[in-house]
């Protein structure tokens, strides 16, 4: 058993690294290249660090590095028996991990082995460690462990540490506080968090120190008065931040450190590596012109103001662009990837209407009900406006924004189903925090605009997922090629993507994100914005609507771009974004993609994806109600006197792909007909009857929808003959009666009727209007001469007069026996 066991670790520690000095001496610089693999966009450890020697180093930063690091590193021999057997046992026992290592350990594992928890690695180290401190003393290895150190960023040895946090330089270490010197102890344990350059990590920072504090006093380094004392300075009274010349293209740059730290054990500051990355140098300069000058966007005067951009190609997730915030500097927060904040809206194509479709196979028309509502545990939701919809489309809810919907989808779907799918879009969700239904609206703080980016392109990209990143790949100094690029994975259906693309598209189109459209560009995107809870709104003096977070992210076949705009903190009554300032994301997105986006290809609609009306809907699924058509308008009837018809047109605007037809009725005399179905926009209708009022409806019918009716009415006129002039028109005086007896044959035409007149001597009267053909005109005077005359009329019109006269004869006195005649004289001159 013990001969295996040494044999076991004699093949170990025989591919153990041999030492190479080289490795504990000046870096290689490492090139960063553009998309290109030709533009050189950052050097990065071209800054050589100042190495200094053991006798440089006050006691005071001596006693907090080993208090904390290493208390027995003088009675050692590289590795420290006690500590590292109760390390182990607490990994066993617990689970978690706890480190046993070493300064010796340290210095070995940094700088001749891989990064990789293997038992294998740990026994290289200690056998390692064992022979390095054979061919070094303590105070060179505990020198070189403070030329080597890692204080974060680009910041490497204590002496460029004391320099960039401090204002000290390599002969001012001595100067260092106890303060300053229990924080250089606890920085090289988690670098990038409890680096004193980035705002965002002083808390941690100060935390940590604080701790280094109570190790020294534990180790009777420090009294427990002084312990305290340093405790209670805040952070801020120790720094002295310099700030180093930055980059043009520094956000980026520091997100390519951070990755290649990330994702392999290389050191970017001393490895001389080759790196290539994904950055299109163009669009990062627009990006830091648009954050950085108020050229593009009239900012807020208030320093305050932060805005972050990520920009990436929708296909493969390379990041093209990063604006880290406004004014950024090196090593500085980066917002763009870094903040944790509310999404607000975006999230809900994300956890609500992306869920949705992927589990029910929805339509872009199903409908949801905006109502009153409650969160399941009885809470209150509303919407922004404070109002509700009631019944329409997802399509709709989505364009406006609508709170009360969402969460009936996400609620429809499930916390558990609608976690898992945001998940595989890289939206970090808990199991903790799924238990919230306030994420259904963004109330969860785990968005940044590179989160927010990497998800929507899987929509913009068919429903494929790439993990955004900056890296394609490394190439070392030997040559050793190194692909960091990472695959794509299949997170959804196709119709799913698309479905809600398509309902983003309106969003921009005519929803709350118009501000942010491009033209000609096919784009679709969603805006976001969270408001402050009451506790801040009183505390600080904000208005009721203020807003914290404003978001856009939006996406185009070629390019996704997700901006933030906000206050880190707010601390005054100014620190809130108003009407205004919310559009800043909008506007930021705009003024970017404005000037980057060149490719004018379209989304294509997938073969699993048809369409009805406006909505799409997925082929297998839920086929949505089609939508009202729209009215046929510019109704008109006019009657054609040579085909005895009426003529019916009007015009239509079809939104549907899908035929329209058209049901034609006509009404008249309260009895309605139809007419044969139309789909050229006319019909006709033969041999109307004269006088008759006719009143027309058009129906347009779009799968089997009909659209509200159009009418027209009209009348034709009865065509009436004007009557001819009575003819044979006769006069006679009869003695007997003492009369005029006048007579005529009946004119041609209808409703014919006759106006009789008669002269005499010069002076007309008319005697009567009538429909019969003969008059009488009573006593007339003797010996007069009478001209009668008759106009024929009816509502066509009148006819020429018809004339006759006749005299009446003076009789003699008595005489009763005379014979009757009509001493008549035709004067007729109308037509006969």
């Amino acid at each position: 058993m013990l001969l295996a066991g040494v044999g076991a670790f004699l093949w170990i520690i025989k591919d153990a690294p041999k030492f190479d000095e080289t490795l504990l001496k000046d870096p290689l610089s490492s090139q960063l290249y553009a998309s290109d693999e030709k533009t050189v966009i950052a050097e990065v450890g071209k800054e050589k660090r100042d190495d200094i020697q053991i006798n440089q180093i006050p006691d005071v930063l001596k006693n907090a590095v080993l208090a904390t690091e290493d208390a027995r590193f003088y009675q050692h021999h590289g590795i420290d028996v006690k500590r590292t057997l109760v390390a182990i046992w607490t990994n066993i026992t617990t689970g978690s991990s706890q480190g046993g290592s070493t300064i010796t350990q340290q210095i070995v594992k940094n700088s001749f082995l891989t990064i990789d928890k293997t038992p294998k690695r740990k026994i290289q180290e200690w056998y390692l460690a064992i022979q390095f401190e054979r061919k070094y003393s303590k105070d060179q290895i505990l020198e070189m462990y403070f030329n080597k150190n890692l204080y974060g960023s680009d910041v490497y040895g204590v002496a460029k540490a004391a320099e960039r946090f401090f204002g000290l330089g390599p002969d001012e270490l001595d100067k260092l506080t106890l303060e300053q010197a229990a924080l250089l102890a606890g920085i090289p344990q988690s670098p990038n968090n409890y680096i004193p350059t980035v705002e965002e990590n002083l808390e941690q920072a100060e935390k940590r120190r604080n701790m280094v504090l109570y190790y020294m006093n534990r180790h009777d380094y420090i009294s427990k008065t002084e312990m305290e004392r340093a405790q209670k300075t805040p952070i801020e009274e120790t720094l002295h931040i310099q700030q180093k010349s930055t980059n043009k293209y520094q956000a980026f740059v520091d997100t390519v450190i951070k990755e290649v730290q990330a994702k392999t054990n290389r050191n970017i500051f001393e490895d001389g590596l080759k790196i290539y990355t994904t950055l299109d140098p163009e669009i990062q300069q627009i990006t830091e012109d648009v954050l950085s000058t108020n050229n593009y966007i009239d900012y807020p005067n208030n320093n305050k103001l932060q805005s972050a951009v990520v920009i990436l190609d929708t296909q493969t997730g390379a990041i093209k662009a990063i604006g880290g915030g406004r004014n950024y500097q090196t090593g500085g927060y980066n917002y763009a990837t870094s903040i944790k904040r509310h999404p607000g809206s975006t999230i809900k194509p994300i956890l609500d209407y992306g869920p949705a479709i992927e589990k029910f196979k929805w339509s872009t028309g199903h409908i949801l009900k905006d109502e009153k509502y409650q969160y399941s545990n009885g809470t209150a939701i509303r919407n922004a406006n404070r109002s509700y919809a009631g019944d329409k489309t997802i399509r709709e809810h989505l364009t406006w924004s609508r709170n009360i919907p969402a969460l009936k989808a996400y609620q429809e779907v499930g916390a558990d189903y609608a976690t898992e799918f945001a998940n595989s879009l890289g939206f970090p969700i808990t199991d903790t925090q799924k238990a919230n239904e306030s994420n259904a609206i963004g109330a969860i703080d785990a968005a940044s605009p590179l989160i927010m980016a990497g998800a929507y392109a899987a929509f913009g990209n068919g429903g494929y997922y790439t993990e955004p990143y900056t890296v394609t790949k490394i190439v070392s100094s030997d040559g050793i090629e190194e692909e960091l690029a990472p695959g794509k994975k299949k997170v959804m259906e196709d119709y799913t993507a698309f479905l809600i693309t398509d309902m983003l598209r309106t969003v921009v189109d005519s929803g709350t994100g118009v501000k942010a459209n491009l033209s000609n560009i096919d784009l679709a995107g969603k805006t976001g914005t969270t408001s402050f809870d009451q506790s801040a709104i009183k505390k600080y003096g904000l208005p009721e609507n203020a807003t914290r977070d404003a978001w856009f992210v939006g996406y185009t076949p070629q390019y996704t771009g997700a901006v933030w705009t906000g206050y880190p903190e707010t601390k005054s009554s100014d620190d809130y974004l108003g009407s205004k300032s919310a559009d800043i994301s909008k506007l930021v997105f705009k003024a970017i993609l404005s000037r980057s986006a060149t490719s004018t290809e379209k989304f294509k609609q997938p073969s699993s994806v048809a369409k009805s009306g406006k909505e799409y809907y997925v082929k297998s699924g839920e086929k949505p109600t089609p939508p009202k058509p729209n009215s046929p308008t510019n109704v008109q009837a006019n009657y054609d006197e040579a085909s005895d018809s009426i003529q019916l047109s009007w015009d239509y605007s079809n939104e549907s792909s899908s035929e329209t037809t058209f049901e034609v009725s006509y009404t008249v005399d309260g009895k309605t007909t139809n007419l044969p179905a139309a789909t050229d926009m006319q019909a006709l209708l033969q041999s109307p009857e004269k006088g008759k009022a006719y009143t027309f409806t058009i129906v347009a019918i779009t799968e089997g929808a009909k659209s509200d009716a159009a009418t027209t009415s009209i009348t034709v006129k009865e065509t009436k003959e004007m009557p001819s002039s009575p003819s044979d028109l006769k006069a006679r005086y009869d003695k007997k009666s003492n009369s005029i007896e006048i007579s005529w044959k009946k004119s041609k035409g209808q409703n014919v009727n006759y106006t009789i007149t008669y002269t005499v001597n010069g002076s007309t009267q008319t005697l009567t209007t009538l429909s019969e053909s003969k008059a009488t005109l009573s006593t007339p005077q003797p010996g007069q001469t009478y001209v009668i005359t008759v106009v024929a009329f009816n509502e066509a019109g009148s006819s020429e007069p018809a004339s006759v006269s006749v005299t009446v004869d003076t009789a003699d006195p008595g005489d009763d026996n005379r014979d009757d005649h009509d001493g008549a004289k035709d004067t007729n001159k109308g037509k006969p």
